[in-house]
């Protein structure tokens, strides 16, 4: 089994954020209650509206608080009254009037149970034109969807697997029912990523986000001091499996470790010596020697029971021969039993003063496929996370922890197969953890772990087994889980991410396969080959030219320089990777600050981009062209290019870029290779024009751009001309350059069509026009200030 283990450092770090990104039509949209649905809610103003909207053409079944201690059969008699679930599930809830940190309400706990069934139901009929939607209503208060929304949003990211041939998507909005609706069709077309996005029109800033892994970087390794006094951590289900290897790897040791358990201290000594020394298929052997009438199955329970407490006495053990005898504290207490974590907790505050680090790693596992697993099963599996959590979070308030950790999974990322209960379950961790950081509560972040290989449910249960044969995640060894644990919660770091979550290579080859643009590190882009990381807002690229020889034939006083036009090239792949790869047409607000060089020698170059939100599917990239310069230079960053890039209509970017605050002379440049593609030039005081005749090699690598960008070059360098042979104006900015083609420089070229530019100048404005000889226009260029083009021959 160990040689299955990842080895260290193959496991990466990133954060699952909420991100700006234009709603970009992939499939055709579909109706939001279209004919035969059933429509589950718990809100009877919501199913008059659906009745009123929809008519009879739908069957609205409104869910009572009941169900949520009602047993399987009588939810499925409630959705069996209402007819078959046909091939179309709608889900609508509103927790508008949600509090935190209050526990859901019933009734949202009631809808969320049955959804589950009406899914088994839909299991067994559904569909290529199948479809399930989930509507829910909420504040967004500072942007952010309240943590509970994840119990009904984190059922469809499990859907996914669990139905693959469903069309799933779900939709959190703060828009009015009839507006929420309407976005729930435009969403049903957006099919990249994960199938959840969150609309915010109600309030400023106005636009659509949506979950990305982003990464992170390499975690530096906490450092530990062997002076320093440990922390006092409370930890739940930390006498065995990760939480328990955790522990033992903190450095430094806990002070004082208080470990909370389902069992208590008596009932585990009588169950380990029930079993002694041994295995399942003997003790159940021997017992049904004594008594052949007992069931197999009761019988491997509790050896199961009997072998969990024998693992927690001897780690116990163990943490208190490292840590010390009186140093660690037992408790036995089930957190889905609010009034045993209030004893526990009182138990605590009376013998210590603080709490530094609270650990929640309390779950328990049912992984099996939809139609396989029953109604009790879900609620053990669900309420252990989220009553647990919502236990602890009332019972520890005096002292309060300096710092939450709660144990999440993958699973609660992104969903898994057999894991619709423990998914969302985990999913709504994640977004307490987000949610707390908008508050500005204590430290909080939930660990978004994968499958660890030698502690954990896996081993328990025999899941490593499969995970190794079939490669869908990898395994995280012990050693590897306590450094990756001790970096997150350091002092200094906890918190700076609510919601890391860890993958493997087999994690994100797993996630790119089934929800493109989830992870994007992977992608690699012409001219920005290296995977991007985050700087506050920003997603970074590292920009590395050198090894692009084609670009040496742009040179000023000797060196090589960037021409401006491949900046927008980057800056519409930028484009693509932030908003999708829809229409970029306008490239606005344009600023040359300083040249960027082919090889910076000292410099460091990088491409950050961010986007900005106007609407639901509009909004602004914001790209810029940045160095870095070393201590020498006083360590500051230079923008050398920065410019807009608006998405959809009536998007507001300035569009009279300042005047240059200095005017400079012609500048002495010569143009070779790709860069001679300027022909008869003719230039007057205020106007010149000129013919573009490019020459390009190397087909496949410009196959693969974005832009005629080459084009706009020699558009540039017509307006820039002084009729002077390698004399050419100072571009400072320019207030727009328009595309009004989708084909790039090569596809233009093989067409073989004589290509015209154009250029007018006054009062040192330019603007300019490529165009084919029968009038079409395929670039136009407005507003560009230049300096330099004084006394023009």
């Amino acid at each position: 089994m160990t040689s299955a283990v990842v080895a260290a450092g193959v496991v990466q770090p990133y954060a699952l954020r909420l991100v700006a990104r234009p709603a970009t039509p992939q499939v055709p949209e579909r109706e939001p209650l279209p004919p035969g649905a059933l429509v589950l809610t718990d809100d009877a103003e919501i199913a008059d509206r659906v009745r009123a909207t929809a008519g009879h053409s739908v069957t609205v079944v409104l869910v009572p608080e009941t169900m949520a201690t009602s047993d399987e059969e009588t939810v499925t008699g409630l959705l069996a009254a209402a007819g078959p679930v046909g091939g179309h599930l709608r889900v609508i809830t509103s927790l508008r009037d949600a509090e935190w940190p209050a526990p859901p309400r019933q009734g949202l706990v009631a809808l969320q149970e049955t959804v589950f069934v009406a899914l088994k139901r839909l299991a067994g009929s559904a569909h290529d034109d199948s479809s399930v939607a989930i509507l829910v209503l909420d504040r967004l208060d500072g942007g952010v969807p309240h943590p509970h929304c994840a119990l009904l949003t984190g059922l469809a990211k499990s859907v996914v697997w669990e139905l693959p041939e469903t069309h799933v998507h779900a939709l959190v909005t703060d828009a009015g029912f009839s507006g929420a609706v309407a976005q729930l069709r435009v969403e049903s077309g957006c099919a990249k990523g994960l199938p959840v996005a969150y609309y915010r029109t109600a309030s400023v800033p106005v636009g659509r986000w949506e979950e990305r892994l982003v990464p992170l970087g390499e975690l530096a390794a906490a450092v530990g001091h062997s002076d320093a006094e440990g922390p006092v951590v409370v930890a739940a289900g930390g006498a065995r499996g990760i939480t328990a290897r955790c522990l033992e790897g903190m450095s430094p040791p806990p002070s004082m470790l208080w470990l909370l358990g389902s069992t208590e201290p008596e009932a585990m000594a009588a169950l380990s010596a029930e079993i002694g020394d041994l295995s399942g298929a003997d003790y159940v052997r021997a017992k049904r020697l004594e008594d052949p009438s007992v069931h197999i199955a009761t019988l491997r329970a509790t050896y199961d029971r009997a072998r969990q407490a024998r693992e927690s006495l001897t780690t116990i053990e163990a943490l208190r021969e490292r840590i010390g005898a009186e140093r660690v504290r037992y408790l036995g207490c089930d957190v889905t039993d609010p009034a045993a974590v209030r004893r526990a907790a009182a138990t605590v505050a009376a013998d210590s003063s603080r709490i530094d680090l609270l650990v929640n790693g309390a779950g328990i596992g049912g992984a099996r496929r939809l139609q396989s697993k029953d109604l009790a099963t879900f609620r053990r599996v669900r309420d252990t996370k989220i009553a647990g959590h919502h236990n602890l979070k009332a019972a520890f308030r005096d002292p309060a922890p300096s710092a939450w950790c709660t144990f999440s999974s993958v699973a609660g990322a992104f969903g898994l197969p057999g894991e619709i209960d423990y998914g969302p379950a985990n999913d709504v961790l994640n977004a307490a953890a987000r949610y707390e950081q908008g508050r500005g509560s204590p430290a909080e972040c939930a660990i978004g772990w994968s499958l660890w290989g030698e502690s954990g449910i896996g081993p328990r249960t025999g899941f490593t087994d499969y995970t190794a044969k079939t490669g869908q995640l990898g395994l995280l060894g012990d050693a590897e889980g306590q450094r990756l644990f001790t970096s997150l919660v350091a002092p200094d770091r906890i918190g700076r991410h609510p919601s890391p979550v860890l993958l493997g290579e087999a994690e994100r080859r797993l996630v790119r396969t089934r929800f493109p643009g989830l992870v994007d590190d992977g992608i690699r882009l012409p001219y920005l080959s290296s995977p991007p990381h985050t700087r506050q807002d920003d997603t970074v690229w590292p920009l590395d030219l050198v090894r692009y020889d084609h670009l040496r034939g742009h040179v000023r006083q000797s060196r090589a320089l960037v021409p401006g036009a491949l900046v927008l090239e980057l800056a519409a792949h930028a484009t693509d990777h932030l908003a999708g790869n829809g229409l970029v047409d306008r490239f606005q607000d344009i600023r040359f600050g300083a040249p960027v060089a082919v090889d910076p020698q000292l410099a460091e170059y990088t491409v950050a981009a961010s986007f900005v939100p106007s609407s639901p599917d509009g909004g602004v990239v914001r790209v810029a062209v940045q160095s870095q310069l070393g201590a020498g230079n006083g360590d500051r960053r230079v923008t050398h290019v920065e410019l807009a890039v608006p998405l959809g209509d009536d998007v507001p970017v300035r569009l009279q870029p300042p005047q240059p605050s200095v005017r400079r002379a012609p500048a002495t440049m010569s143009m070779s290779g790709l860069f001679d593609q300027v022909r008869d030039f003719h230039v007057t005081d205020d106007t010149a024009s000129a013919r573009w005749e490019p020459s390009l090699t190397a087909r496949e690598f410009f196959s693969s751009h974005r832009l005629p960008w080459l084009l706009i070059d020699a558009l540039l360098q017509t307006a820039c001309a002084t009729g002077v042979p390698h004399r050419y104006a100072t571009p400072h900015s320019i207030t727009e350059v328009r595309l009004h083609t989708r084909h790039n420089d090569l596809a233009l070229a093989d067409q073989a069509t004589s290509v015209r530019l154009h250029v007018t100048h006054e009062a040192g404005v330019a603007n300019g026009v490529a165009a084919t000889d029968d009038g079409t226009a395929l670039v136009t260029l407005t507003g560009l200030v230049l300096s330099g083009r004084d006394g023009v021959t």
